[in-house]
């Protein structure tokens, strides 16, 4: 039984039968920009992610591991032959799509409904996702993939809150009064304060510590915090769509006032 077939604008590059995992498919191919690929299980399901932007040869790396979990990822780069070096010096971009299970996994999908990058399997505790590597999601509800740009909050001294859209996101500096941690809870009171000055997105919602990231096809949560308690504590990646880089709140500073005048000055009009 075929469990799994890779497409690449609809030509297959690999695949994995029942019996082969774990394994993985490696393929390199020269793209162009709104380059597709698919991945379509047993079932007939597609997970299918764009690759946008980019051009030159994408090399990609699909993996299924006994449990029938699929993890794959991709590096575009400007040459055939695979030099990692390539995205560490800013030469090439990566793609990481979003896991997912294969029918007959044990693994539920719906326990990922809602939940983090990390229990989506998309960062993992104790390594640093590169700026150069964007992440592809997949939207729990409309079922369509989107490209988020992660950073890494706690390296950065920064907190982040997302607008009501879900279309922007705001950076602030820790050492702003009620700015969030990146990781751990925040204190209430200075961060009702906080949210009650900051400026409006650019679309006029609101930024809100427990605004979820949000879906931009069908605007429903997709990292949704208020339903997961507990997990805006420890989701210390803030997220950007692709290409909106996030926003910078500066902390106004209070008007200047002016000197007093001194006693000499006031005495001889000097």
């Amino acid at each position: 039984m075929r469990l799994l077939t890779v497409l690449l604008n609809d030509d297959e590059i690999g695949h994995v039968d029942a019996g082969e995992q774990p394994c993985e498919i490696k393929s390199s191919r020269p793209i162009q920009p709104g380059a597709i690929i698919e991945f379509v299980d047993a079932e007939g399901k597609r997970h299918v992610h764009s690759m946008a932007e980019l051009s030159g040869w994408a090399h990609i790396s699909v993996r299924v591991h006994d449990g029938l979990a699929c993890q794959a990822d991709c590096a575009v780069t400007g040459k055939e032959a695979y030099d990692p070096d390539e995205l560490l010096t800013g030469k090439g971009h990566g793609i990481r799509f979003q896991p997912f299970f294969l029918p007959g996994s044990k693994g539920d999908p719906n326990d990922l409904v809602g939940q983090g990058l990390f229990r989506r399997g998309m960062h993992f505790s104790g390594t640093v996702t590169p700026g150069s590597v964007r992440l592809s999601c997949e939207c729990d509800s409309c079922a369509q993939s989107f490209h988020v740009q992660s950073f890494h909050a706690g390296f950065s001294s920064m907190g982040y809150m997302y607008s009501g859209s879900g279309a922007y996101t705001l950076i602030i500096n820790e050492w702003v009064p009620g700015a969030p941690p990146a990781m751990g809870k925040p204190d209430d009171a200075a961060l009702a304060k906080l949210e009650a000055n900051l400026p409006e997105a650019p679309d006029g919602t609101r930024f809100r510590y427990m605004n979820p990231l949000r879906c931009p096809h069908c605007q429903q949560p997709y990292i949704n915090f208020q339903a997961n308690p507990g997990l805006r504590e420890g989701e210390y990646y803030g997220n950007c769509l692709f290409g909106v880089p996030p926003q910078r709140y500066e902390q106004p500073k209070p008007p200047q006032k002016t000197p007093r005048p001194s006693l000499f000055r006031t005495l001889f009009k000097r």
